[in-house]
């Protein structure tokens, strides 16, 4: 048969569509009432169980008291030593992932749906039997300090705590950083007091993604579907304060590159200008062709890279900009942000651009959503705000009928520059 070579002087048509096919999580209930969202995949021979806690930051009385007692579940139980949970997790070529963020804490399992009867005890005893002994603590806060100690000189490292502090209010349940004199007053107690009130399944759930079937369901059932404990105390300060928009310079003297948070908070995930502002976010620095990338990295060469971004969480969402620049250019590369937040707020984008804009966001949903994994992880993000898969689905189809005029609306009411907080960490004193 004869080969045809495609015709490389052409480029090829644009493909864009508008339809995005989910389906919701099947709910499996625990017999501790837990519920359990299923994606099956028969195709897969891995599952992933994330079990999903209400234990992030904001509920801890103690800076990095959540953070450290979710690591602290992999350092020991009554049952099995760090060093036991750690071979067998080799042993079986698993992958136990522990995260704590403001909002919940997670513990995550990969591992072959045939080794389950042999991982799972390691989940139980985590979650019932930790043991938070007080070696095994010491040496964890001690790495955790010199990580942070290390990181705490890099500017971009600063910028992002000032930014959050900023944003939502020192020392406020959503505001607070730690700081290195918090590692030494932190103390096994705490972690044992945070363990016994927050980490219990009534308010807990967990997502089973993979070859799912009926035994592994009732292995997860045995061992993760018991009563960890009583329901513990939940007792939620104010998120956060109202912040004033401004400019915040924190002098790092001789560095040789300046760091550069600006940003706000804006709307919920379920805000109807949600969906259409993450259209206006990547047109503005949302991928690697986006406006301030081609003017302040490829045009004025002020920087190797610079993004802007829509971080949700459950009670509050942030839109902020953030790079790296040289201490000579920094007040130039604010000046050039400045400048293209205000062309969106004063121009229409051409239509062309943005037609470029949501072929790419159709790329990045199907991709995002691509396996089982990408779907549990996905489902993950959104649960806690009382939303489906369904929101993604929606959500590509509202990119699609947004409009130019639509856009430059969201522009003019949420990204005027006076009305956001701007962090410079670096050696650039010079103000606007």
């Amino acid at each position: 048969m004869r080969q045809q070579n495609p015709d490389r002087t052409t480029a090829p048509q644009l493909s864009t569509s508008a339809s995005l096919s989910t389906m919701e999580p099947a709910v499996h209930k625990l017999t501790n009432n837990m519920p359990l969202y299923l994606f099956p995949s028969p195709i897969h021979e891995a599952l992933r169980l994330d079990i999903v806690l209400e234990a992030g930051s904001i509920w801890q009385q103690k800076k990095l008291t959540a953070s450290t007692t979710i690591k602290m579940l992999h350092e020991g139980t009554s049952k099995f030593s760090g060093g036991e949970i750690a071979s067998r997790i080799d042993y079986y070529g698993a992958f136990i992932d522990l995260q704590a963020s403001k909002d919940t804490a997670w513990i995550s399992l990969y591992a072959l749906r045939k080794h389950l009867p042999n991982l799972l005890p390691l989940i139980k005893s985590m979650l019932s039997e930790a043991s938070f002994r007080q070696r095994d603590f010491k040496l964890l806060n001690s790495r955790q300090k010199q990580s942070f100690l290390i990181n705490s000189q890099k500017p971009k490292h600063q910028a992002h705590n000032t930014f959050n502090q900023l944003i939502f209010g020192y020392d406020t349940p959503y505001g607070q950083v730690a700081e290195a004199a918090d590692f030494d007053a932190l103390l096994r107690d705490d972690l044992l007091s945070f363990y016994q009130e927050k980490i219990y399944p009534e308010q807990a759930y967990a997502i089973l993604s993979g070859p799912v079937d009926e035994e592994a369901l009732n292995l997860i059932d045995e061992y993760v579907g018991f009563e960890w404990r009583p329901k513990g105390s939940k007792n939620l300060q104010r998120l956060w304060t109202e912040f004033q928009p401004g400019y915040h310079h924190v002098l790092q003297p001789a560095a040789l590159q300046s760091a550069v948070v600006m940003g706000k908070t804006i709307m919920l995930r379920n805000h109807p200008d949600y969906i259409p502002f993450l259209l206006l976010n990547t047109v503005l620095g949302g991928y690697f062709g986006s406006r301030l990338m081609t003017n302040i990295r490829e045009d004025k060469g002020y920087t190797y890279g610079i993004n802007s971004q829509v971080v949700p969480m459950r009670h509050a969402t942030v839109f902020m900009i953030s790079t790296e620049t040289g201490s000579t250019v920094t007040q130039a590369a604010i000046r050039e942000i400045k400048s293209e937040l205000n062309r969106l707020r004063e121009e229409k984008i051409p239509q062309h651009e943005l037609e470029l804009v949501k072929n790419y966001l159709n790329g990045s949903y199907l991709r995002a959503l691509d396996g089982v994994y990408n779907q549990a992880e996905r489902f993950r993000s959104v649960r806690d705000q009382g939303l489906g898969m369904q929101f993604y689905s929606e959500s590509l189809k509202r990119i699609h009928e947004t409009s130019s005029e639509t856009l430059q609306q969201l522009a003019q009411q949420y990204l005027d520059p006076e009305s956001m907080v701007t962090v410079v960490v670096g050696d650039e004193q010079q103000k606007l």
